[in-house]
């Protein structure tokens, strides 16, 4: 298709313009064409090839020319119509343009005209006014002259008035005349340099000079020497209303003058060193003031204004006087006081204090309802000079108390017919005292005398700790007979320590409340609550080893039995049902008897841990121990745990849920008993089985542990020594055995250890909830924690830090010829499936009834233990024992026919 040069030069304009993005984007919003030509990004070639997809559409090209040249067409005319619209439409503008700035000079013009006629206006308003103004000043001034003349008139008048009114003596009149003469010459302040103004000022100062000496003359002719009224009481008073005009000094004065002339006859009568001004006769003078306070209320109140507040300021110098007096007087005598009589003095001065408080507090309701005023001033205005000499009286109550404790010191009887009585009498006597000693000595003093009683108060309660109430606990060795009294005489004095420490914490609060606040900070009962916190931990292990001597006769029996021949495992031994009967009997009375069950519950725990280590101490007097004698052994332990857990509802009518931490705590201490035993128990041929189940249980590398084990089973000393070498060759190179396994601590006769955040002894709270008790180690070994000598366990027979990695794990032993073939086998699943870090419910040293729950009970069937105890170990089954004393006959017989298949016992296979 042929194209012309119009049509090229058309195309290539049009590509060469380009537009923004956002005016294009205008464009097409506002034009809304859907034609192609008018797209923003038109393409010629696919328009054409649009237009022309075939050959056979170019036979209609020249109907497409003719259309695109009409469009063409009319494009131009709009282009030409648009032009000329646009030329027309600028012409328009420009006109527009400037009419708008024709009428913008003609307003400019019209403002400026505007502007002009009021700044002539404002000239014409100024010259009519301007004579105005003039007249106003003048009218002014004259004002201000006539309103000074009139009031210099005035002040003239007055002072020749206040004059004969001063020489008259009409102290009325002359008050009033006065206020206002005053108030003129303030008015003429400014004019003092006018010689007349002056002159006229100083007059009035020298007539206010006359008044005043007028007046002090009147008074003191109107009162006698010994300031008995004399004068008229109405001239006195009207001379009064001029003394308040005077000023606040001239008053001041007045009323000095007489209180010093009433107390005249004060400082006469009590002299120093009279018989009279004797300490005890000090309620004659507070007699004398109160008959000075009834004249000047009866005579002399009316002479002065109530706002000179007379009658107050006369009682506080009495104070004053009486304060220096008294003083002196404890100052003279202070060697030989009398402390009954010095606290009599006292009370009786604290006690005027408190009624002139009153007196003047009640006055009047302003100043009693007025929030800034505090108290009326005579709080503490005599009674402070007696503080340096209180210590007499601290003194007198230490001794009453050093008499009532020595009292106490004798053996109080503790009550035998009255079951009621849960605490000694004493205690509640002592702080009946307290009571009202604390009363006493806040009304005489709240600063240091009260300070130094509240420490005579914990001196005593520590004695009363230390010398009376731990006094009355039986000593260890004591060959009294331990029966229901003696139990009741242990735990009154545990619930009198009990009541003590509640009542000390009372105390403490009201001594803080009572005492000034400067020595708060300085009162604490601590110590005092430590010694009786002494006390309870005394009183706990004094019922422990009462409870200890009743169980001792079943340990001794324990003893005795023959461990070494026991040929079958029949029912629980007659020394648990003989332990079971004593805890039954003693720890049911305790309940009873101790009044504060957090103490109870603190009993049980220390009861639990003592049993446990006597117990476990108790193995070494059994031995030997044959293997179907540490089976019974086992069954007798889990016979024993099952009531153990039970002690928190020895004594209940209705028994409640047991503690899951009591639980845990005596399942874990039996767990180590229970270990060792399974460890006797193994057979000790092959001794490279033996070794690998000491590794498995103890899991230690201690030789003398070791060699416990082997004196228990009672071997010979070459069999001990041949196992002996055996364990130490077995050992070398395995690194997760532990250095020595707290499980062995109980016969290596260590102290149970409770850990940081348990409770044990007085230092670490006794008398607290027991809540937090808890065994050394959760989470390390099957029977780790409770025996160890200090911190948590690290690991039992699972070894190593996870129990992952211990050679003999029981899934990495399986293939030993006894496991395979026994019972163990089984549970080697169950250990190896376990994900617990300590292995303790699933390994050989744990107790099945806290993870797998398969056990065997007390009648020695197989069967599912229950969590806390329900359930029995499995190694004391009868029927399991059966099974395992046939196979080792049969091990043994093999042995016998070809010794070399024995071997350690580990190196065959497991086929089952």
């Amino acid at each position: 298709m042929a194209t012309t040069a119009d049509d090229t030069a058309y195309v290539t304009t049009t590509d060469a313009i380009q537009l923004a993005p956002e005016l294009n984007s205008s464009i097409t919003h506002i034009l809304r064409s859907k034609d192609p030509l008018d797209a923003q990004e038109f393409s010629s070639v696919e328009y054409i090839n649009k237009i022309f997809p075939n050959e056979h559409s170019l036979s209609a090209v020249d109907q497409v020319l003719a259309r695109l040249q009409a469009k063409a067409k009319q494009v131009q005319e709009e282009l030409r119509e648009l032009t000329r619209a646009q030329t027309d439409g600028g012409q328009k503008g420009q006109e527009e343009v400037e009419a708008a700035k024709k009428g913008i000079e003609m307003l400019f013009f019209k403002i400026k005209e505007i502007k002009e006629k009021a700044t002539q206006s404002e000239q014409m308003v100024q010259e009519i006014t301007q004579d105005i103004k003039s007249l106003d000043y003048a009218k002014r001034h004259l004002t201000t002259s006539i309103t000074t003349l009139k009031r210099l008139q005035m002040l003239v008048t007055a002072v020749d008035q206040l004059k004969a009114m001063a020489q008259r003596k009409q102290y009325r009149e002359t008050a009033q005349l006065l206020e206002a003469v005053l108030q003129l010459i303030q008015y003429f302040r400014t004019f003092q340099n006018v010689r007349q103004i002056a002159e006229l000022t100083e007059s009035v100062a020298r007539l206010q000079s006359e008044l005043e000496r007028d007046i002090v003359k009147d008074f003191e002719h109107g009162f006698t020497q010994e300031g008995i009224l004399v004068g008229n009481i109405g001239q006195l008073a009207s001379a009064c209303l001029v003394i308040d005009i005077l000023g606040e000094d001239v008053r001041q004065n007045l009323v000095e003058w007489y209180c010093k002339l009433q107390l005249r006859a004060y400082r006469s009568v009590f002299k120093p060193n009279e018989e009279v001004s004797a300490l005890d006769n000090t309620s004659r003078r507070y007699a004398w003031l109160k008959r000075l306070l009834k004249i000047h209320d009866e005579e002399h109140a009316h002479i002065f204004p109530a706002s000179w507040d007379v009658s107050r300021i006369l009682c506080l110098q009495f104070c004053q006087i009486t304060r220096v007096d008294l003083t002196d007087i404890l100052a003279r005598s202070a060697t030989t006081a009398d402390v009954p009589l010095l606290l009599q003095v006292l009370q009786l001065t604290l006690e005027f204090e408190s009624q002139l408080e009153n007196r003047f507090m009640s006055r009047d309701v302003d100043f009693a309802l007025n929030e800034d005023v505090e108290s009326a001033g005579f709080s503490e205005s005599i009674s402070p000079c007696f503080e340096p000499y209180l210590s007499l009286y601290i003194e007198a109550e230490d001794k009453t108390l050093e008499e009532k404790i020595n009292g106490f010191k004798l053996q109080e009887p503790v009550p035998e017919d009255d079951l009621s009585v849960t605490v000694l009498a004493s205690s509640t006597d002592i702080f009946l005292f307290y009571k009202s000693a604390l009363t006493n000595c806040a009304k005489l003093s709240r600063k240091k005398p009260f300070l130094d009683l509240c420490t005579v108060f914990g001196k005593w309660l520590r004695v009363y700790a230390n010398d009376v109430l731990l006094a009355k606990l039986p000593k260890q060795g004591d060959k009294r007979p331990i029966n229901r009294e003696y139990l009741r005489s242990i735990c009154i004095v545990l619930n009198t320590a009990d009541y003590s420490l509640t009542t000390t914490s009372q105390l403490e609060e009201r001594l803080w409340a009572n005492i000034d606040p400067e020595f708060v900070d300085q009162v604490t009962m601590e110590p005092e609550r430590q010694a009786f916190l002494q006390i309870i931990s005394a009183c706990t292990r004094a019922l422990v080893r009462a409870v200890e001597s009743h169980y001792d006769p079943a340990m001794v029996s324990m003893s005795k039995l023959p461990w070494g021949t026991v040929e079958y495992v029949g029912d629980q031994s007659e020394y648990v049902s003989m332990i079971h009967a004593t805890l039954k009997t003693c720890v049911g009375a305790i309940q009873e008897l101790i009044t504060n069950k957090r103490y109870f519950r603190t009993f049980c725990d220390k009861l639990i841990e003592s049993f446990v280590s006597r117990f476990a101490a108790n193995l070494t007097r059994c031995k030997p121990i044959s293997e179907i004698g540490a089976e019974q052994m086992l069954l007798d332990t889990q016979a024993v745990k099952s009531f153990l857990v039970e002690t928190p509802n020895l004594g209940l009518e209705t028994t409640v849920a047991v503690p899951t931490s009591f639980v845990k705590f005596v399942n874990r201490g039996l767990g180590k008993v229970e270990t060792i035993l399974k460890t006797a128990m193994s057979p000790h041929e092959p001794y490279d089985m033996f070794i690998d189940h000491y590794f498995l249980l103890i899991g230690d590398r201690q030789l003398g542990n070791f060699q416990r084990i082997l004196e228990l089973k009672g071997l010979k000393r070459t069999e001990q020594q041949q196992m002996v070498d055996a364990f130490l060759k077995k050992q070398t190179g395995m690194d997760n055995l532990q250095e020595n396994s707290t499980v062995m601590s109980v016969l290596q006769g260590m102290p149970a250890q409770i850990s940081a955040q348990g409770v044990v002894g007085p230092s670490a709270g006794l008398a607290g909830n027991m809540a937090g008790l808890g065994l050394a180690a959760l989470g390390s070994g099957p029977v780790a924690g409770l025996m160890t000598p200090g911190g948590p366990g690290t690991g039992g027979a699972a070894g190593g830090k996870d129990g992952s990695n211990n050679p003999y794990q029981l899934g990495n032993i399986v293939t030993s010829s006894i496991l395979s073939h026994s019972p163990f086998a089984a549970l080697a699943a169950q250990h190896l499936n376990s994900n617990s870090p300590g292995g303790g419910a699933h390994s050989l040293g744990g107790d099945l009834d806290a993870g797998s729950n398969l056990g065997v009970g007390q009648s020695g069937q197989l069967g599912t233990g229950q969590a806390g105890g329900g359930g029995g170990s499995f190694a004391a089954g009868a029927k399991i024992n059966v099974n395992i004393r046939k196979f080792v006959a049969g091990m043994r017989a093999k042995k016998d026919q070809d010794p070399s298949a024995a071997g350690g016992g580990g190196g065959g296979t497991s086929g089952n």
